[in-house]
């Protein structure tokens, strides 16, 4: 698959100070959750791999709301934030 400039510019900036090695290491793990996910939306995923799809989930809940606050608070100090 072919990326455009701009996605190529963004991961090298958000892998800078990691290793190729570290950096496929990540890509392969986002991969297999994915693929973990799509196990447990087809109903084919064990009590197991549910449970580690739950926690999963809770870690995932835990760093979104973290990140909708910081954008949040960066819109109100902007005064970018309808009311």
């Amino acid at each position: 698959m072919k990326v455009s400039d701009d996605v190529w510019t963004d991961f090298r900036a958000a892998t800078r100070n990691s290793s190729v090695s570290i950096a496929l290491g990540d890509l392969v793990t986002r991969e297999v959750d994915r693929y973990r996910a799509h196990r447990v939306r087809e109903g084919s995923a064990d009590e197991q791999q549910l449970l580690e799809a739950l926690d999963r989930a809770h870690e995932l809940h835990a760093e979104l709301a973290a990140l909708v606050k910081r954008i949040e608070r960066g819109l109100d100090v902007h005064g970018a934030r309808p009311q």
